[in-house]
């Protein structure tokens, strides 16, 4: 059996600025996340990868060729594996990584002939690495960072190792694509700007890897809006709106400025909490007995939470429990997914907010749709029973 050569690097600070209400890392926004409080999220991705991956393949069939430090090896070595089945490359030299790390990482990786280059990290990560291997070689990304738009992600950690072991056997297909990236700096202002920056081969597996994100489809905005109000909203109970148009939509209707791509909170029709952290919305749940969160879906790639609102921690979510979950979605974005997907970071979590949802679509409409954890690469691989 031939041993293949995988190329994995990790940028450790990304998806860092989510649980503190940023929409991104990149630039001057990684040291107000760092002022913020902000943990890494990276480095907890990358152990989940490496544990699936040495558990999935055979041994001797993968050798990881990674990065120095933080950027790699540091999660190899911790696993306490045989240093014959990886290898560290002498790239980054600070602990203090940059883009400019990520760039020669990358090409380095491709001068040790790797048949696919393995990342952690978000779209931003994506378009560098992109940038530094084009077309060269598939790229495969594990998601972390606070925007995942790009379809070069697996949906998990776990479903990123199964891919690249059925891409070793043979088993995978290569295909083409797109990294797109946001705009962060227009994000704080509640800009969404988008733009495609390239297309790049990436591997694929029956129903591991996303798709790219689509754009807001419309949907009955106002059927779905008087629902909320006539049926679902009461005086003194506490609301944490989260991000999305939809959603902003509903808190227009209830005459409160919302914040397109963070959380915010009402009772009673008044605003008790802009573009709240994680920190935030705990010190809220505190102060009212009876707790919901509004949610939208994530269209083309399916995800209710881990995706955009990282706001909701384990622990928020743990305290709140799904009952306290009210989604709401256009019908035409709910009809081209076969399930939806829940990526807290935690996946004792994720399996407690799994099953069917009830998703409001209209006035009086309801979906039923089942969601489950992105981690579960069982049901994924097997579609719904």
């Amino acid at each position: 059996m031939e041993t293949c050569r995988v190329g994995f690097l990790v940028n450790p600070i990304a998806g860092m600025g989510g649980s503190v209400g940023l929409k991104g890392t990149d630039g001057r926004l990684l040291l107000e996340a760092i002022k913020r409080g902000a943990k890494p999220v990276a480095p907890g991705r990358a152990r989940r990868f490496l544990r699936r991956l040495f558990e999935y393949s055979q041994p001797g069939e993968v050798k990881v060729i990674s990065a120095n430090g933080v950027m790699g090896c540091l999660y190899l070595k911790e696993l306490g594996l045989d240093p014959g089945i990886y290898e560290c490359i002498d790239v980054p030299k600070s602990v203090e990584t940059s883009r400019e790390d990520t760039l020669e990482v990358v090409r380095e990786l491709l001068r040790r002939d790797v048949k696919l280059l393995v990342f952690v990290g978000g779209d931003g990560t994506a378009r560098d690495v992109l940038e530094a291997c084009g077309t060269t070689a598939p790229m495969l990304g594990v998601p972390s960072g606070v925007k995942v738009y790009s379809s070069v992600f697996a949906v998990s950690p776990e479903a990123a190792a199964e891919i690249v072991v059925d891409s070793c056997r043979g088993l995978a297909s290569i295909e083409l694509g797109e990294v797109l990236d946001i705009d962060e700096e227009a994000l704080q202002r509640d800009l969404m700007l988008v733009e495609l920056r390239g297309r790049a081969l990436t591997a694929a597996s029956h129903n591991l890897r996303v798709q790219t994100k689509e754009p807001h489809s419309g949907g009955d905005l106002e059927g779905i809006a008087r629902h909320f109000l006539d049926y679902l909203y009461k005086p003194g109970v506490l609301y944490l709106l989260g991000p999305g148009s939809t959603v902003k939509y509903i808190a227009e209707k209830l005459g409160v400025e919302k914040t397109l791509l963070g959380f915010d909170a009402i009772v009673d029709g008044k605003l008790v909490g802009k573009d709240l952290t994680s920190e935030g919305i705990k010190s809220l749940l505190g102060k009212y007995r009876e707790v919901y969160v509004v949610l939208s879906v994530i269209g083309g790639q399916g995800y209710l939470i881990g995706r955009g609102n990282q706001q909701l921690t384990p622990e928020i979510l743990k305290a709140l429990g799904r009952s306290k979950l009210i989604i709401v979605s256009s019908r035409d974005k709910l009809l081209k997914l076969k399930y939806l997907l829940i990526d807290t970071g935690d996946p004792e979590v994720d399996r407690q907010l799994s099953g069917y949802y009830r998703i409001i679509v209209g006035y009086g409409e309801e979906y039923v749709m089942k969601a489950l954890p992105a981690s579960d690469t069982a049901y994924l691989r097997g579609g719904i029973p």
